[in-house]
């Protein structure tokens, strides 16, 4: 299962290597995380909102199925870990990509 850099340095930044993120992040970013019920705008505040998760969470994210989807999105399903509880929990991740920039994320919690 091959992930392209611009996904690979998403989850990197999630671990902590938030700089990955940097060459691949566009201007007008815009993630939203359903769970939470939050959508943040921006570089700089996708950069700040990343490095707080990845600092507080430490987590780690298992890759288990990448698919195209008919909208242009690139659907990623992992298994999230971290400091907050045990167990791995399921997410769908989708990922818009224009010109070699993440453009926009949607994180969706998938149950236990």
């Amino acid at each position: 299962m091959e992930i392209i850099p611009e996904i690979q340095a998403y989850f990197d930044a999630k671990q902590g290597s938030v700089d990955s993120i940097d060459n691949y992040f566009a201007k007008n970013i815009r993630i939203e995380d359903t769970g939470e019920n939050t959508i943040i705008n921006g570089f700089d505040n996708c950069k700040k909102w990343l490095k707080e998760k990845s600092q507080q969470y430490e987590m780690e994210t298992k890759v288990v199925g990448i698919q195209s989807e008919d909208n242009g999105s690139i659907k990623v399903s992992v298994l999230v870990s971290g400091n907050f509880a045990p167990g791995h929990f399921p997410f769908d991740y989708y990922f818009i990509i224009t010109d070699g920039k993440i453009k926009d994320v949607k994180i969706i919690y998938m149950g236990e």
